[in-house]
């Protein structure tokens, strides 16, 4: 009855917005995805959400075809087989299959950039260049074209595989000349075609919208009976997923991405079963709504394993609970489990960071004799005894016990209260003399004016949904240490950028889906005007700027700590080992987990890997502190460049921070906050009902602001919210 409500809720506001509106459809099902086509052409979306007129042209693989061919191979029907950016024997539902019938394929030639599953078990390996120093374009939908161009030289001897087959079709002409000749035949003229290289893009003179293409229903019916005599659930579902992280796996070498924690679970390094805290409580009697055992299973890696079975297959992973997850769903990320066909070669082949990173769940995928689906109608377990180690970082820096950290409210509230949020905080402060007198009330130190530069953040948590970007881009500008399983374990990550999850739930219902929401918080160095880390080093490393900036003398640093001890964000890194091989003493770089060295430590030790390190920015050591530093490198190259331009300093033109540049929903802002016409001072006015600073009463004085989340809901904390609207609200 729930569920029926639902939908009928659903598709009564849906037709009240017609226009407005667009529903998406999640699944790789044709049936379902024509239904949906359905409900957007009943709802007017088709012309002002979306446009059947430019489709988009990824994703077009036809999964018959595949399974065509593998049965092709396997009957030895395929005399030669060219493979170029796919790797099948690892991410192919039936790899098994694959593998069988490549070995009666009597040529096969891998392009793949890199070694994998499949290039290893080739007989030729002819490998194009990244994409970073190719020639290219790409046609992302109807009429719109994305051209690619080499950025850097070919840092190997590599060839583009279209050099190959054009090569071998007899051509005289290499791919990069007949990539300019059809550019240039097609634009008309090379001066367009220098132009569209500058663009990187190339458009339609007119937008091809005119043609306005029309919704059929012929198979609306054949679609809606497809679903309904689908082979229904059993007991136990599965779901396949892909995190933001390592997606499928193709880049699940990259460090950087492995050690990403994951938005919700905060677990990095692995894949697991995702089940609800109602599906652990039923299964191992441990009850997390319970605050002794839910600390206790939150505070330690060690989780139990369970076996998933799928017809004839079997997957033991760790069981990780997460709260929302439906109690009779089972959720599995793919794009982990990769290991080479010579498992005593796999660091050379696949790569050293993914080594032993979690399991394989490609084959669990179902095939529905048109596509191959990630949802499994009908999965089994078995418990074992089993422990396995699951490296999370929620915990790794709680201030569990202070005061409140996150704000967020309901719109349906904030209409009627806009100023709530300005209102607590005053009370919040009213001790120290309210907010107006609060940093001169609230403190024993002199409070001096602040001229010139003062750089400020302002963060919206309505706009981040935890993606981590952010993250991977803060690693990559400012040299972060990737640390390892075997350090994260022993909470020595040292990402100076996390994103902390918090889950609004009633702790008496929490077996109920329907009641967990989401909210994240980016959490950096506050860069304090009160720091409590400044006062307390013995040697004056950590310092304060006149320009509001929290500063690092690494040089200087002693490694006591004291800084970490005494930062209520916890938001500072100690460098523990020598995760870079910065250090010159061997016996720094003797870093073991259960006897052998972890292969992790050395990322960054060679002549290849060290490439990606930004010359900007120091390489550190172990033994010192590191945090944000507003990427410090970023600021004065600014500075720089509007000096040699006679102009005062323009935020957003001359200064942007990693995070900032990388975050896909601008929920970042950065600025010079003394200059009443930069981005960050109008953030703060124009939204000055929503801002707040956190832990703000402990008067650290912060130089980065939050923006609270207010939910487009009813509910929080899953206390449903009194409808009171007046004739006068409902007009507005």
């Amino acid at each position: 009855e729930k569920l029926k409500a639902g939908i009928k809720k659903a598709a009564k506001e849906l037709l009240e917005n017609k226009g407005n509106a667009l529903v998406v459809s999640g699944s790789n099902n044709q049936s379902v995805q024509i239904i949906v086509n359905a409900i957007n052409d009943a709802i007017g979306a088709n012309g002002t959400a979306i446009d059947w007129a430019t489709p988009v042209l990824y994703r077009q693989g036809i999964d018959t075809d595949m399974t065509g061919l593998v049965d092709d191979m396997g009957a030895g029907k395929i005399g030669a087989l060219l493979i170029y950016g796919v790797n099948p024997a690892y991410d192919y539902f039936a790899a098994d299959k694959f593998k069988a019938g490549l070995k009666k394929v009597k040529t096969t030639v891998s392009f793949n950039e890199r070694l994998d599953e499949t290039t290893e078990l080739c007989n030729y390996a002819i490998p194009a260049p990244h994409f970073l120093e190719s020639w290219g374009d790409a046609e992302l939908k109807t009429d719109y074209f994305s051209l690619l161009q080499p950025t850097i030289a070919p840092l190997f001897k590599t060839r583009p595989f279209e050099d190959s087959l054009l090569k071998w079709s007899g051509s005289p002409i290499d791919y990069q000349t007949t990539f300019k000749n059809h550019w240039v035949e097609k634009l008309g003229s090379i001066e367009k075609y220098e132009g569209a290289l500058q663009t990187g893009v190339v458009e339609p003179a007119s937008p091809i919208t005119a043609v306005k293409a029309t919704f059929s229903s012929e198979k609306l019916a054949d679609a809606v009976a497809a679903i309904t005599t689908s082979k229904k659930g059993g007991q136990l579902e599965g779901m396949l997923y892909l995190k933001v992280a390592t997606a499928i796996g193709a880049q699940a070498n990259n460090p950087w991405l492995l050690e990403l924690p994951d938005p919700i679970s905060k677990a990095t390094w692995d894949n697991y079963a995702v089940v609800s805290p109602k599906f652990f409580k039923d299964n191992y009697q441990i009850d997390l709504s319970d605050r002794r055992q839910s600390d206790a299973y939150e505070v330690h890696p060690e989780k139990q394993v369970i076996k998933i079975k799928v017809g004839g297959k079997e997957l033991s992973l760790p069981v990780v609970v997460v709260p929302g997850t439906h109690n009779e769903v089972i959720g599995i990320a793919l794009g982990y489990g990769r290991e080479s066909a010579k498992p005593e070669n796999t660091p050379a082949y696949i790569g050293r960071a993914v080594a032993g990173a979690g399991r394989n769940a490609f084959p669990l995928a179902v095939f529905n004799g048109t596509t191959v689906e990630w949802s499994i109608p009908e999965l089994g377990f078995d418990k074992t005894n089993e422990i396995y180690q699951v490296a999370q970082t929620q915990t790794h820096s709680s201030y569990e016990g202070r005061t409140e950290a996150v704000k967020e409210v309901t719109f349906a509230d904030f209409k009627k209260s806009p100023d709530e949020i300005p209102e607590e905080r005053e009370k919040e402060l009213k001790r120290f003399g309210g907010v107006a007198d609060f940093e001169e009330q609230g403190t024993l130190y002199p409070v001096y004016d602040k001229p010139g530069i003062k750089w400020g953040m302002s963060i919206d948590m309505n706009s981040c949904f935890g993606c981590g970007a952010c993250v991977v881009a803060c690693h990559a500008e400012n040299n972060v240490s990737v640390v390892g399983k075997s350090e994260v374990l022993r909470y020595h990550d040292m990402h100076w950028l996390r994103i902390d999850r918090y889950f609004s739930t009633p702790e008496k219902n929490m077996d109920n889906p329907d009641d967990v929401q989401v909210l994240f918080q980016p959490m950096l160095c506050q860069h304090c005007d009160n720091a409590p880390c400044e006062n307390v080093c013995p040697v004056a490393a950590t310092n304060h700027s006149s320009e509001g900036l929290n500063q690092m003398a690494y040089n200087r640093c002693i490694g006591t700590r004291y800084c970490a001890n005494n930062c209520p964000f916890k938001v500072r890194r100690f460098n523990w080992a020598d995760y870079t091989g910065a250090d010159s003493f061997q016996d720094n770089q003797d870093q073991t987990t259960v006897g052998k060295l972890d292969p992790v430590v050395f990322q960054m030790n060679d002549d290849l890997t060290r490439m990606v390190l930004n010359p900007d920015v120091t390489v550190r050591s172990r033994g010192v502190m590191e945090k944000c530093s507003f990427c410090v490198q970023r600021l004065q190259e600014g500075k720089l460049k509007a000096k040699k331009a006679d102009r005062p300093l323009k935020d957003m033109q001359d200064v942007r921070t990693a995070c900032q540049q990388a975050c896909p929903t601008h929920a970042i802002v950065f600025g010079n906050a003394n200059d009443s016409q930069s981005l960050i001072s109008t953030t703060r006015m124009d939204n000055k009902d929503r801002l707040f600073y956190a832990l703000e009463e402990l008067h650290v004085l912060p130089n980065i602001n939050y923006l609270a989340k207010v939910r487009n809901s009813e509910k929080i904390l899953g206390v449903e919210i009194e409808k009171e609207e007046s004739a006068a609200q409902k007009n507005s």
